[in-house]
């Protein structure tokens, strides 16, 4: 049995309805492949608002790995702006 090393894999992020290709290593933080999209998509304002999301609509934690938060080839994820919870 061969030792895996980290493999990277090609996974499509979502931001107005553009799709594009980020690459992903399955022990990277899901928050290193959020930077990822959004210098992809040359987003530079408002970095701290914009999260990952499944197709379903489930906002992904930026502190599991790509691997323990389910990301595999086939994934695509949507880049929005997280929910504002509370407040005015």
């Amino acid at each position: 049995m061969t030792t895996a090393t980290a493999t990277q894999f090609e996974v499509t992020i979502i931001y107005n309805g553009l799709p594009k290709s980020v690459t992903a290593n399955p022990h990277q933080a899901v928050q290193a492949l959020l930077q990822q999209a959004l210098n992809v998509f040359e987003i530079h304002q408002g970095r701290e608002n914009v999260a990952l999301f499944t197709e379903a609509g489930q906002l992904l934690d930026p502190n599991l790995s790509v691997k323990d938060a389910g990301i595999t080839p086939e994934s695509k994820l949507l880049l929005r702006p997280r929910q504002v919870s509370g407040g005015a």
